[in-house]
């Protein structure tokens, strides 16, 4: 928030805000690690164990993982952000 509050709007952080509000939040339980531990090994990517709950937690929940984050960048279910059209977002 701050950094959004910061270098763009006010209006823009109550929006992220609000998105931020109806959010669901996942335990990171073994069977999540597990499932994370098992992408990072099955893909060959070497994500790091956070990335791999990521992942893994956007799966499970049948979700798109929608990030500007390299390491994600071609996986499946995947929508990459290029970071030039990130930064014309603001």
């Amino acid at each position: 928030m701050k950094l959004i509050k910061g270098d763009i709007s006010e209006e823009k952080a109550l929006e992220a805000y609000a998105q931020l509000m109806r959010a669901k939040v996942i335990s990171v339980d073994a069977s999540l690690a597990l499932e994370a531990a098992d992408f990072s090994l099955s893909l060959r990517l070497g994500l790091s164990m956070a990335d791999g709950i990521v992942y893994a937690t956007a799966k499970r929940e049948g979700a798109k993982l929608v990030t500007s984050d390299e390491h994600f960048k071609g996986l499946k279910d995947v929508e990459f952000i290029e970071e030039e059209k990130r930064r014309e977002v603001k």
